[in-house]
C-alpha cells in the first residue's frame, strides 16, 4: 500500500526559483505536508548514508555497554536531558506508561558567554569516554543535521509566504537536541499497545529523523488511521512540532505519531531543531519559545518531575 505522506526530492525543491514543473510539484507537495500531514519523506537529502550508518554504529556500540557503563552519563543525575536515559525514563502522554526506550541525548557546544547560559536546555553535554571518536562523530553530525534543517526552514519560509529569511535570525542560539532512541525488542508479556514511544506530537520546531529500516513508527493521518512509515536508505523523515504549529498560527500542522515495538531491536535518531529561547512563537498570550519548550520537556522526563 502507498504511503499517503507525501515524499519530496531534495534536490528538486532546494533548485531555487519554480521554474520546471518538476521544481513546482515538489513545493506544492511540502505546502501539503505542511497544511494538511505534518510529517513528509525526504529523498536524495545532501547527508551522506555511510555518515548516517557510522553514527548509528557508534550510537549501537554505546548502548551495547553494560548498565555500569551507561550509568557513568546518566542524565537522572542532572538536571537537564544530557546524556543516557533509561526504559522508561520518558512519559511523552499522560494517559500511558512510560516510553520502553533508552536514550541519549547531546545538545548545542556554545563557546561564548551568552544571556541563556543558567537554562538546563543549554547545559554542558556529557560524553562516554570509552567509545573512540564518540564525541567528535555526535558533534560533526549534530552541525550537519542543523544546517540541513535551516535549509528545510527556508523551503517552509517561502511556501509559508513569509519574508526573506524570516527564520534565520531566530535560531542563532538553537535549543536544538539531537537524539538516538533505542527499542529493545519487545517480549510476549508485555500487551498489545506496548508502546516505544506514546502517541505524541513533538513539542518543538522541525524534527528530522533518520532510521535503519526496521519498522515501528506510525503516523496518524487526517482520516485517523495510523499509518507504519518505512523508508529508503537514500531517504529521511521530516515531522514538525508543536511550537512551529503556534508559531505559524496553525498554518502547519504538528501530527501524532507513536512507535510500535516488534521482536527485532530498533534505533533511530531523531535531530529536534528549535529557535532560541527567547523567540516569542505567540503574542496573544505572548510565549516564549524557551518557556514553551521547557514546560513540555519538565512534564515528559520522569527525574525531572520529582
Amino acid at each position: 500500500m502507498l504511503s499517503q505522506i507525501p515524499k519530496i526530492d531534495y534536490r528538486l525543491l532546494c533548485n531555487g526559483g519554480r521554474a520546471s514543473r518538476e521544481e513546482k510539484g515538489e513545493f506544492d507537495k511540502l505546502k501539503l505536508a505542511l497544511h494538511r500531514y505534518g510529517f513528509l519523506i525526504i529523498q536524495n537529502h545532501p547527508i551522506a548514508y555511510e555518515e548516517i550508518k557510522n553514527v548509528f554504529a557508534l550510537y549501537r556500540s554505546f548502548f551495547n555497554q553494560s548498565i555500569g557503563d551507561k550509568y557513568k552519563v546518566d542524565m537522572s543525575q542532572t538536571s537537564s536531558n544530557r546524556g543516557w536515559a533509561s526504559s522508561k525514563s520518558e512519559r511523552v502522554n499522560p494517559d500511558f506508561q512510560p516510553d520502553n526506550k533508552e536514550v541519549f541525548d547531546c545538545g548545542p557546544d556554545i563557546r561564548i558567554k551568552h544571556n541563556f547560559e543558567c537554562s538546563p536546555y543549554y547545559a554542558k553535554n556529557i560524553w562516554p569516554e570509552n567509545i573512540p571518536f564518540f564525541r567528535e562523530t555526535i558533534e560533526s553530525f549534530y552541525n550537519t543535521c542543523a544546517e540541513l534543517s535551516m535549509a528545510i526552514l527556508k523551503q517552509i519560509e517561502d511556501a509559508l509566504g513569509y519574508s526573506n529569511n524570516y527564520f534565520a535570525d531566530k535560531f542563532n542560539l538553537p535549543m536544538a537536541l539531537l537524539r538516538c532512541n533505542y527499542y529493545p525488542r519487545r517480549s510476549n508479556r508485555f500487551a498489545k499497545n506496548d508502546f516505544g514511544i506514546a502517541p505524541h506530537t513533538d513539542y518543538g520546531c522541525l524534527t528530522l529523523l533518520f532510521t535503519e529500516g526496521t519498522p515501528g513508527l506510525e503516523v496518524e493521518l487526517p482520516s485517523k488511521k495510523w499509518e507504519r512509515v518505512n523508508i529508503k536508505k537514500n531517504e529521511m523523515i521530516v515531522n514538525f512540532g508543536e511550537m512551529l504549529e503556534i508559531w505559524t498560527k496553525k498554518q502547519v500542522k504538528a501530527t501524532r505519531h507513536r512507535v510500535i515495538r516488534g521482536n527485532r531491536e530498533r534505533f533511530s535518531i531523531p535531530f529536534f531543531f528549535n529557535p532560541q529561547y527567547d523567540t516569542v512563537i505567540s503574542n496573544e498570550p505572548k510565549i516564549l519559545a524557551g518557556d514553551y519548550l521547557s514546560a513540555r520537556y519538565d512534564e515528559t522526563y520522569v527525574h525531572k518531575m520529582a
